[in-house]
């Protein structure tokens, strides 16, 4: 069976790039946004530590909100109507990330196959696209098991997207660096503006882990929010290896990267 090099243009793989940032981020801002203006029971005391018996009380207090639901990007997926917007969003941008890890795992595959590339660099590419599982289907999951249902299955499936990425972002870099070494982006070299953005969340991971476990809630949001935001832009880092042609038709786009 022959596997195809890519299955769409670059000038509709470009978009898919966008509309899915623009659906985990979107939903994010616009969900927490509507979290922090609506009041009521979102701002009550939340204990959901019932749902954790049997574990040790340090883990208990990390289901323990004294004022109110914080400012993770998790807590737009509690009530309506920000948990419309939230589990759309997610839902449907871990079904495009899908997408997109499969198209990059084509495109990357068959670059590396032009090039000769050792063993090592093709099982980065593939582990990449296991990667995109993990993160496009925790990102799903996410939705359907928020705080108030489960949430010890919400933090295991929120775990599998800030591992998940982070493993992504590490695979994308080590798989397309070689390709990408001539790329350049907002001045930077490609390859230089990755690693920079993987430092950057790998260092949000920590620190968010870190101040969760010290019950700085409002802190490790902060950083929550800086992981999602430097892992976004890895997948915009995927822009510049496109060759998008503003004097051709679409029909005509389809020219490799």
């Amino acid at each position: 069976m022959n596997i195809p090099d890519r299955l769409t243009s670059d000038r509709f793989f470009h978009k898919a790039i966008i509309v899915g940032v623009c659906l985990v981020l979107g939903a994010s801002v616009v969900s927490q946004l509507l979290m922090q203006l609506g009041g009521g029971d979102r701002d009550k005391p939340l204990d959901f530590s019932k749902q954790l018996a049997g574990y040790d009380d340090d883990f208990k207090k990390m289901a323990i909100f004294p004022n109110g639901l914080p400012p993770f990007i998790s807590s737009g997926g509690l009530h309506y109507p920000e948990k419309a917007v939230f589990d759309l969003g997610l839902g449907l941008g871990g079904l495009v990330f899908w997408f997109l890890g499969l198209e990059i795992f084509l495109r990357t595959r068959a670059e590396l196959a032009r090039q000769q590339a050792s063993r090592a660099r093709h099982l980065f590419n593939g582990g990449q696209l296991l990667a995109t599982l993990l993160v496009g289907g925790s990102l799903v999951m996410t939705t359907r098991y928020p705080f108030d249902i489960s949430f010890l299955k919400h933090l295991f499936f929120a775990t599998g997207i800030f591992y998940g990425s982070l493993a992504w972002g590490l695979l994308l870099i080590l798989a397309r660096s070689g390709l990408d070494r001539q790329l350049a982006c907002c001045g930077w070299k490609l390859n230089r503006l990755r690693w920079v953005l993987l430092g950057v969340a790998v260092a949000s991971f920590l620190l968010t882990a870190f101040l969760v476990r010290r019950g700085e809630n409002n802190g490790a949001a902060l950083f929550e929010w800086l992981l999602a935001i430097s892992s976004q832009g890895l997948v915009l880092s995927l822009l510049p290896t496109l060759a998008i042609p503003t004097s051709e038709s679409p029909e005509s786009s389809a020219v490799e990267a």
